[in-house]
């Protein structure tokens, strides 16, 4: 098939005067010229523009990406750095942050990973923030029951703390 097509194309060439030949060979040669400009070059030379458009842009990002990630790096040495005095002193020094020191009903420690607690009636904006900070820290609520006070938006807190670490 591929052979009758270039014995047809000879026995045509064949035919014709070598100025016609010439005249054919070169049109050729820029017919493929422009096909691979068009289907090549061109393509090539669109998509490197666009690259370079969203180039300034991706470094900008990637910068951020390394400050946010010596950023998680500080704040994983420091929790680990809290971590380290047991779970107790993470949940008493939380507590006081939040201001919530003296609000402990009562407050056991059961082993150094272990903690059961139950609070005063408090703010429900408050201790949900609390707890968030103690997830933050790697403390895990294993127990909790919320019970509502006689005063609209205080909760008392019965809670069992792990100080697992995800």
């Amino acid at each position: 098939m591929a052979n009758e097509a270039i014995e047809r194309m000879r026995g045509y060439l064949a035919g014709r005067s070598a100025r016609e030949r010439m005249i054919l060979l070169a049109g050729g040669v820029i017919l493929l010229v422009l096909l691979g400009y068009g289907l090549i070059y061109e393509p090539q030379n669109e998509a490197r523009s666009k690259l370079a458009e969203r180039l300034p842009a991706q470094r900008a990002a990637l910068r951020l990406m390394r400050v946010q990630a010596a950023e998680i790096q500080r704040l994983r040495t420091r929790i680990g750095d809290s971590g380290k005095g047991g779970l107790e002193q993470r949940v008493k020094s939380s507590a006081a942050t939040f201001g919530l020191g003296g609000s402990f009903a009562q407050f056991v420690a059961l082993s150094n990973d272990q903690v059961q607690l139950s609070t005063q009636p408090l703010p429900t904006n408050t201790w949900t923030d609390w707890l968030a900070d103690l997830e933050r820290q790697g403390v895990m609520v294993v127990r909790c029951q919320i019970t509502a006070s006689e005063q609209p938006g205080l909760a008392r807190l019965d809670l069992s703390l792990t100080g697992g670490q995800r």
